[in-house]
């Protein structure tokens, strides 16, 4: 055989040999491949590419089926190029429902030696560059013999006429591993809420961060989302792997270990019992206030009967099959009923905490054992300065904790105001789709109306908070007799539900002239109103009948 070829390819289908001159090898069904395989519906039309590149051969895949490699090792077109070694066996094509459409390969790369009786200029016949190139000998099948049922064994054996010896590399002495007290591993270990070595870490599903048990038990306290990314959490699990470096790390540098916690191992054990949480979509317990499901049943039977008259006769069977549907429309969160509690036995430290010796921080600067609130948006600390006169730092409806005020913005990119007065919010476009009721149909009566009047939602919020301080507007949880109703400091989301009520409100004041298009002004009540269930599911339901009224059958 000619010593100049790359490489050898062995098919053991026709165990015909080939071999290879250049750098790149292509085998394909195309004609414009190196090889090309017309005949096998399993072939890609370029199927791989074979690279040599200075003494090692590569393999990279560009088939839609993929290549196996040693029965092993299957790679397909997204995945790297994958190096090749003498008697390695490459399956184009590998099934077992069709063997005689197999492809099979095998590689036969040359071997360079060097005798070390002869100097170099002994060697030299050739030009200086000249390697001495031998090929090991592939043993030959019978030619009843297949690839399925061939010996692989036998395909790997090499004559003994060429010695292989193994190059000796330089052995390192092998390093052991070496953990440094404020390295990286310090950071991993380290709790985001608390900002110190992690105690009893659990993780979250399914964002799977980890926090202290106690840091995240005062934040679930208050809502259902990660501290870190804000991703609804639907369960929570102790992190055995965590727990173990954890225990590894802390039995090199004792002095890190966190001060014990109260709670035992057995608490906390009960604590982390297996729960799956109906979460709502901004990361809050769920609760169905509105609908008792010991009614349920009677219910939808008072809607089966109104049916039966005069213009709800067809809807009969929308308002049975969407009982299931419909009770999660009506779904809202209930606030605690206490506020949240500030984190005991936690070192925060905060932006108005002294910063060293002699610094000198503008306005209020923490005392020493200051006690700390977390704000709910930023997850960052501030001082407890709740009793103190017109310092706001918590919802007066739901009770959370917010900074927006109190440093006024909050450190939490995107933040629209997580804590502020009533007719003062910015909401998010995306936060008032559906605003009336979650209605589609009522909601874009409203929005046509502001469309023509040339108005936006934010003078929407504005009129609505000029009519709560004229009491022409009621709001749950502000009250009447306040000096200004609208200046009730709440946070975003409770704002935002207050919005919608208000904006319910107006839907229901305004008069027909003010609807449009013309067909949606003279529609019949449905007798359940706002509180039917199927406007939310059956749109031709909502758009039938009018539904910013109030229910007149029970």
């Amino acid at each position: 055989m000619d010593v100049s070829a790359l490489y050898r390819l062995k098919n053991l289908n026709n165990h015909n040999i080939i071999s290879v001159y250049k750098d790149q090898f292509k085998i394909g069904r195309s004609e414009t491949n190196d090889i090309s395989i017309v005949n096998n519906r399993y072939i890609s039309s370029s199927h791989c590419i074979f690279e040599y590149d200075h003494g090692h051969l590569f393999i990279r895949d560009t088939s839609s089926n993929g290549t196996l490699i040693n029965r092993s090792n299957k790679i397909s077109k997204n995945d790297q190029r994958v190096e090749l070694h003498t008697n390695d066996v490459v399956h184009l094509v590998f099934r077992k429902d069709d063997p005689d459409s197999n492809v099979v390969f095998q590689i036969d790369l040359p071997l360079l030696s060097q005798p070390e009786n002869q100097s170099t200029e002994e060697i030299s016949p050739y030009d200086e560059d000249t390697q001495i190139t031998s090929y090991p000998s592939i043993p030959t099948l019978s030619p009843n013999q297949t690839q399925e049922n061939a010996d692989l064994s036998n395909l790997m054996n090499t004559s003994t006429d060429v010695e292989i010896k193994p190059i000796k590399t330089r052995e390192e002495p092998k390093k052991e591993f070496a953990m440094e007290a404020g390295d990286d591993m310090e950071d991993v270990l380290t709790c985001v809420c608390c900002q110190e070595i992690m105690s009893n870490p659990i993780s979250l599903e399914p964002c799977l961060h980890a926090f202290c048990s106690d840091c995240y038990a005062s934040w679930e306290a208050v809502q259902r989302s990660c501290p870190k990314c804000r991703v609804k959490v639907t369960g929570k699990k102790k992190n055995f792997v965590i727990n173990g470096i954890l225990e590894a790390y802390l039995k090199a540098y004792p002095h890190k270990r966190p001060a014990p916690k109260e709670d035992d191992d057995d608490t906390f054990s009960k604590k982390m019992k297996n729960g799956k949480y109906d979460v709502g979509p901004d990361g809050m317990y769920l609760h169905n206030t509105q609908y008792n499901h010991d009614d349920e049943d009677e219910d939808m039977e008072d809607e089966d009967e109104d049916d039966d008259n005069e213009v709800h006769d067809d809807d009969e069977e929308e308002e049975e099959e969407d009982e299931d549907d419909d009770d999660g429309n009506n779904m809202h969160f209930a606030p605690p009923a206490i506020a949240f509690p500030a984190v005991a036995n936690v070192r925060f430290v905060c932006r108005q905490c002294p910063q060293g010796a002699g610094a000198v921080v503008a306005g209020f600067q923490c005392p020493a054992n200051q006690n700390h609130i977390l704000c709910q948006c930023c997850v960052q600390p501030m001082p407890d300065r709740r009793d103190e006169l017109d310092v706001h730092q918590n919802c007066e409806v739901c009770h959370q904790f917010f900074c927006n005020i109190y440093f006024e913005q909050c450190q939490r990119p995107g933040c629209l105001g997580c804590l502020n007065r009533l007719r003062d919010f910015n909401f998010s476009p995306r936060h008032l789709t559906n605003l009336i009721n979650d209605n589609p149909v009522e909601s874009q009566i409203v929005q046509d109306y502001l469309t023509t009047n040339r108005k936006t939602m934010r003078d929407l919020l504005i009129e609505c908070c000029d009519r709560l301080d004229r009491n022409e507007f009621t709001c749950t949880g502000v009250d009447r007799n306040a000096a200004i109703p609208s200046s009730k400091i709440t946070c975003y989301k409770c704002g935002l539900k207050m919005f919608k009520e208000l904006a319910y409100q107006f839907r229901a004041s305004m008069k027909q002239d003010d609807i449009t298009p013309v067909i949606m002004r003279n529609r019949d009540n449905c007798y359940y109103g706002h509180k039917c269930r199927t406007q939310y599911t059956k749109l031709n339901h909502a758009q039938k009948l009018n539904h910013a009224c109030e229910q007149t059958k029970f």
